[in-house]
């Protein structure tokens, strides 16, 4: 079925093989066309799913040959899309590489998961002008956090040192100096192909804009890359000196918006699942970071009383 759609969805495309690489989220096939050219067919299966691929073909399509010529990885590029009883399938050519999970992450290969993002962040990002995509400014990125911050906070589940901690870093001024780059947007580990030491490919692109570069590193400062945050943050900043030097304390800030964010989806979606689930990662966030002011997100940290710290008796 698959491959009947794929043939009608590219004029001139005649497939001759498939293997099935369905998962609970997508019908999926790689299939071979007559020229032994590979190509990956998708059918969502869930509605969340359909409306991240309603989302990834504008974006891809935004990305022009002069713009994939700069970068130094693979980006998908989709040659049809046809809808299928409501679902979006869309047919892809097939990216070399595998995904790998962080603890099999080599020296070699985390220094190229930085220099993959700094070769990203070091495209202009006039090469995304025009092209639709939206455009957001420093100020404008700011904005974003104090409003995701606020709604968490009227929903009276987020307790009030975690919430002192996300205002003190909107607030702070040093913390939102930086030059708009293009973003991924949603970058996670999982979204890396790689062979051997090197990526080949970075898959997704659903939110791709112009914006803050922080954003693509959020996922780097989550506990479970605790081992390779250092390295990746060395390799990046080798590879493009440019980058400011509140990168990675911002994408932290991210990567906590983003449970915010998730708490704020479980209750506009009326989803209890959700919502119980993201109350207990917020709580599990403050336990971790209420006393422990090497994840502050402001700074000096050591020139200023970090807004967690406690008042402590003086010496002697």
């Amino acid at each position: 079925m698959l491959a009947a759609r794929a043939s009608a969805a590219v004029p001139g495309l005649t497939l001759v093989s498939t293997t099935d690489q369905s998962d609970e989220r997508r019908l999926q096939a790689l299939a071979t066309d007559t020229e032994s050219r590979a190509w990956v067919i998708e059918l969502p299966r869930n509605d969340e799913e359909e409306s991240h691929a309603r989302e990834r073909i504008p974006a891809l399509r935004a990305m022009g040959d002069g713009l994939r010529s700069r970068l130094p990885f693979g980006v998908p590029r989709i040659h049809g899309d046809a809808n299928v009883k409501g679902r979006t399938l869309t047919v892809a050519e097939w990216l070399p590489g595998f995904r790998v999970p962080a603890q099999k992450v080599t020296p070699a290969l985390v220094a190229a998961l930085g220099h993959a993002m700094a070769g990203l962040h070091s495209v202009p990002a006039s090469a995304l002008y025009d092209q639709g995509r939206p455009i957001n400014t420093a100020n404008e990125a700011q904005r974003i956090a104090v409003g995701i911050v606020d709604r968490a906070a009227q929903t009276t589940l987020l307790p009030q040192s975690l919430l002192r901690r996300w205002e003190a870093a909107y607030e702070d001024p040093e913390l939102w100096q930086f030059e708009p780059t293009i973003v991924h947007g949603s970058l996670r580990l999982d979204d890396f192909l790689v062979e051997g030491e090197r990526v080949t490919a970075i898959t997704g692109w659903r939110s791709l804009h112009v914006g803050d570069p922080a954003r693509d590193i959020a996922w780097v400062t989550a506990p479970t890359m605790k081992e390779i945050a250092q390295p990746i943050e060395t390799a990046y900043r080798s590879a493009h000196p440019a980058s400011d030097r509140r990168l990675f304390q911002r994408g932290r800030f991210w990567a906590e918006l983003d449970i915010a964010r998730w708490l704020l989806h479980g209750i506009d979606s009326g989803n209890e699942d959700v919502t119980r689930d993201a109350t207990q990662l917020i709580n599990d966030l403050h336990d971790r970071v209420g006393h422990d002011l090497d994840n502050a997100l402001t700074e000096p940290i050591t020139q200023a009383p970090h807004p967690l710290q406690r008042d402590r008796p003086s010496d002697g």
